[in-house]
């Protein structure tokens, strides 16, 4: 399977073939690019991996993770009518006011492009953080889930985050294989393909293939 980095040099896997009990014939053999770096300045790649992918696939929803608005704006340039575009972006009560401000100027803009908007509870986060807050302690069930996931980079906690927000906000449904696309603060750095959950059934939750991810 190839594997490419940012900066173009490619690796690659050794045959499957060796597996037991497994044919050939039932394997997919897929890209995953790597970026050398976390960070903003893999949004437009980033993007890109993934409205390819959606066209490549059929795929009719793109999920993304967008503070103040740009990052989805960047992505439906680049999608166009289709496939769909969701932006999820920081919930009313944020610790990133300024975020919430910029992206409710923008709301309009994106409306008008055709975008939809989910701005909710966090779902990796939701009302335990006023326990963690008062009390003192990150020893929570959903601070466990999200840093498992930031084993992977800071980007797949978020696309599994929005992916469920966007569930519950009736946009997505578990029933279908969407692309979410999360990143490390700012814009994008990971790209995923995955079936959605909702927050009662969180394990639930699929990640079917990693389009792009930092290092």
């Amino acid at each position: 399977m190839p594997l490419t980095v940012a900066a173009g040099a490619v690796y690659s896997r050794k045959n499957v073939k060796s597996m037991e009990d497994v044919s050939v014939s039932e394997l997919q053999e897929k890209g995953i690019t790597y970026f050398t770096e976390k960070g903003v300045q893999n949004t437009d790649r980033a993007l890109t991996i993934a409205a390819d992918y959606c066209r490549d696939n059929n795929i009719g929803t793109i999920v993304v993770a967008s503070s103040t608005g740009e990052t989805a704006m960047q992505l439906k340039k680049k999608t166009g009518d289709t496939p769909e575009v969701i932006a999820v972006t920081y919930c009313s009560g944020s610790r990133f006011p300024q975020a919430v401000k910029e992206f409710d100027e923008r709301r309009g803009e994106l409306e008008k492009a055709g975008i939809r908007i989910v701005r909710g509870l966090h779902a990796l986060s939701a009302t335990e953080k006023t326990f963690e807050n008062k009390y003192k302690t990150g020893f929570m069930p959903l601070n466990i889930v999200a840093d498992s996931l930031r084993m992977f980079s800071q980007g797949m906690k978020v696309c599994v985050e929005v992916s469920i927000m966007a569930a519950e906000a009736g946009f997505i449904s578990p029933d279908e294989d969407v692309v979410v696309l999360g990143g490390s603060g700012h814009g994008a750095d990971t790209a995923v393909l995955m079936k959605p959950a909702y927050a009662a059934d969180i394990f639930a939750t699929k990640i079917r293939e990693i389009l792009c991810m930092p290092r």
